[in-house]
């Protein structure tokens, strides 16, 4: 994996640091950063900013690491003009982002012309083409058996991609070879819980993150169940099962295993009120090529005239989702804030601002929100040394 890093002198002055390193809030501080590393960060009044140096005046505002988002796409069919989006991310705080499926090309060329200074745009981790058994819009390998897993990830790593990605339909031999095979090769495996295995199972053998919270039932009152066989099958398959098991060894084995979960809220929100059709987020809609917004309309394959009574559902199913996240982190499982933008209530890097407005919703302080997509981030792809704080190298 290569991150790359834009090559200044930079003195932030006067500015109250929160350094996501588990420490109290610094008032008044200057922060010194000299290329790739910080190499300053202590009280204005002694701080010696080096001559030459671009300084910011940083008086009442913040400094914190900068943000990833840790579910996105970069690369969507049939939009063209996806390249212009990436400025939004930096314009929202988002430094770096984790590509989950698109054009490796492309997303190669992308990170080139970020390096060189040429494109505006987050640090970008990416997958590549993702593993599924049905063919995709989005780029993808076809896996049929656990012999085209393994040819598959002998592939992605001569190519050299950061890391491997499931999707939803992987027979379960090839979900395990998968794993397997990725870990001769020393890459991470990310993505959907597929549907022939369960959480458990993926965690136990090593899949290193859990997408969509797919694959996590709900607890449900029968009444409930009862109501939610009723609803749309997208919608239940976006929002899980019903059940009225105890959950709670579960979420303690995913926290063992050290399995991070990226819930992706945010575009949930959009199935739970399918049948309203307005969101908030509509306001976000001009930042979106034409190209874009055909693909939300015809591409997700969202249902229409759904009766009114799905959305009051769906809204119910989608706090279950919101408390869920809220009991994850209470059993110490790790998280990690996702969009999956670009989607119509997830425009780049708009969109994780509103995830971690719905992690605190969810129960956790701001600063734990903030940590799902500064430290954790940085904890997940093992750059802690550069990535995740604000401190000192």
């Amino acid at each position: 994996m290569v991150l790359s890093f834009a090559l200044q002198l930079l003195a932030i002055t006067h500015v109250t640091v929160l350094d996501m390193t588990g420490g109290p809030v610094q008032a008044d501080r200057t922060v010194v950063v000299d290329g790739p590393r910080i190499t300053t960060v202590g009280p204005a009044a002694t701080a010696t900013v080096p001559a030459g140096a671009r300084i910011i005046d940083g008086r009442g505002k913040y400094l914190i690491p900068g943000l990833w988002d840790m579910h996105a796409h970069t690369v969507v069919p049939g939009v063209p003009t996806q390249r212009a989006l990436l400025p939004l991310y930096v314009a929202n705080g988002v430094t770096g982002l984790r590509d989950m499926g698109g054009s490796w090309d492309t997303i190669q060329a992308y990170r080139r012309e970020i390096t060189k200074g040429s494109l505006i745009g987050p640090r970008i981790v990416a997958a590549g083409p993702y593993l599924d058994y049905n063919d995709q819009p989005i780029a993808h390998i076809r896996v049929r058996s656990a012999q085209d897993a393994r040819r598959a990830v002998d592939s992605l790593a001569t190519i050299g991609v950061d890391f491997v990605k499931i999707h939803s339909r992987l027979p379960r031999d090839a979900v395990f070879e998968t794993l397997r095979a990725a870990k001769a090769h020393g890459l991470a495996v990310g993505g959907h819980v597929s549907s022939s295995v369960s959480i458990e199972e993926v965690s136990d053998s090593g899949q290193k993150s859990l997408e969509h919270l797919l694959g996590f039932a709900n607890t449900c009152t029968a009444a409930e169940s009862l109501s939610f066989a009723a609803l749309h099958t997208l919608m239940r398959s976006v929002f899980g099962a019903c059940t009225s098991r105890d959950l709670t060894p579960v979420y303690a084995r995913l926290a063992r295993n050290g399995t991070w979960v990226t819930p992706t809220l945010t575009p949930q929100w959009e199935f739970a009120i399918l049948p309203r059709r307005t969101l908030a987020s509509d306001s976000l809609a001009h930042y979106a090529p034409l190209t874009l917004r055909a693909f939300w309309d015809t591409a997700l394959g969202l249902p229409r005239n759904l009766p009114s009574s799905h959305a009051d559902l769906g809204i119910s199913m989608f706090a279950k989702r919101v408390r869920l996240v809220g009991t994850l982190h209470r059993a110490g499982v790790r998280l990690l804030a996702g969009t999956d933008a670009p989607l119509r209530n997830s425009m780049p890097g708009f969109g994780l601002h509103e995830v971690l407005a719905y992690f605190v919703e969810a129960g956790l302080i701001p600063v734990e929100a903030l940590g799902a997509a500064t430290y954790e981030p940085a904890r997940y792809l093992e750059a802690l040394d550069t990535l995740g704080a604000v401190a000192t190298a």
